[in-house]
């Protein structure tokens, strides 16, 4: 049994934990937060035995494992350090890092240190984005030739919250392009991907919405738009030659549709309890095969990842 360490109260983590439970193979075995009540009040309201008020407490706990870290963007890279200069394990919410450089840094290390890490890419673990694949490589859609990535969430957050700070890794690139970016890895087997992009800034000057396409292997155009002030449709859909593959909500998808040209719609349901559960079983398998990398979403899809958004904040400075 798996032992987790969770190191903040993020709304994430309740979903986290929840998967961690459905797994069947890991237990919770503390919180922390920079504020002792703030842990305290997330233990009873998850059932979680043991709380910290800081961050270096579970760190230096010897009854954990893995340590998930869903802290704000910017401050990533510090808390993974620390993590894997303890011996811990690492799951990291994406984005992984805000720079490249400190990206290969922490692989090195965690290399280094024996410790196994992996960013928390939940889109590529999904039954629904393992059938998609399925279907693009048995030519069920044909030759596949445009992709759309919609993501909406407007209202959520004010303009002094840390997601409206890109200093602080806020943004609306920064927030969810590794959705697109890192589905796409997995679909296509690591391709050749090109990047282009513009966005539109709010008075924080950070990008309330933005637009980017990526080239997959020069052959397929992909366009995928992420705001923060609007509601969009969203869903991903990909455009073959024989039809396509409409899936709600991507990045939580828990079905989705296909269209043959001149035939009926097929619908294709993959219930959950935790999104999250999937990407924690194959976590659990990596570490019971004693890999400290896993295979699937691995340190040159995050890096990849990383510098292609690296490259579009560059251009938007």
């Amino acid at each position: 049994m798996l032992r987790y360490g969770i190191l903040s109260t993020a709304s994430i983590v309740d979903r986290f934990v929840a998967g961690i439970r459905e797994s069947g193979d890991g237990y919770v075995q503390a919180i922390a937060s920079r504020s002792l009540e703030k842990a305290k009040i997330a233990a009873e309201r998850l059932n979680i035995e043991n709380y910290y008020g800081s961050y270096d407490e579970l760190f230096e706990d010897d009854n954990i494992d893995v340590i998930y870290i869903p802290t704000v963007n910017g401050l990533h890279y510090r808390d993974c350090r620390k993590a894997l200069l303890h011996h811990k394990h690492v799951v990291m919410e994406k984005p992984f890092v805000l720079h490249s450089l400190e990206a290969i840094e922490l692989f090195e290390l965690a290399k280094k240190q024996n410790c196994f890490l992996m960013e928390a890419q939940k889109c590529v673990f999904l039954p629904t984005t393992k059938k998609v694949k399925e279907l693009i490589n048995n030519n069920i859609i044909g030759k596949v030739k445009y992709i759309e990535y919609k993501a909406g969430f407007p209202g959520r957050f004010d303009y002094d919250h840390w997601m409206y700070d890109l200093t602080l890794g806020g943004g609306a690139l920064y927030g969810s392009a590794t959705y697109t970016i890192e589905s796409l890895q997995y679909l296509f087997d690591q391709p050749d991907l090109d990047i282009d992009g513009t966005c539109i800034k709010c008075p924080t000057r950070a990008d309330e919405i933005c637009n980017f396409q990526l080239k997959v292997n020069l052959e397929i155009l992909v366009s995928s738009t992420i705001a923060m002030n609007v509601e969009l449709k969203n869903e991903a859909v990909f455009y073959g030659e024989l039809g396509y593959i409409v899936v709600p909500y991507f990045w939580k998808s828990k079905g989705l549709e296909l269209h043959i040209h001149g035939q009926e719609t097929q619908y294709f349901d993959y219930p959950y309890q935790s999104e999250f559960v999937y990407e924690i079983k194959h976590i659990h398998d990596c570490l019971n095969k004693g890999l400290i990398e896993s295979p699937v979403m691995n340190k040159e899809k995050t890096i990849q990842a990383c510098q292609l958004v690296e490259k579009l904040y560059q251009k938007w400075q």
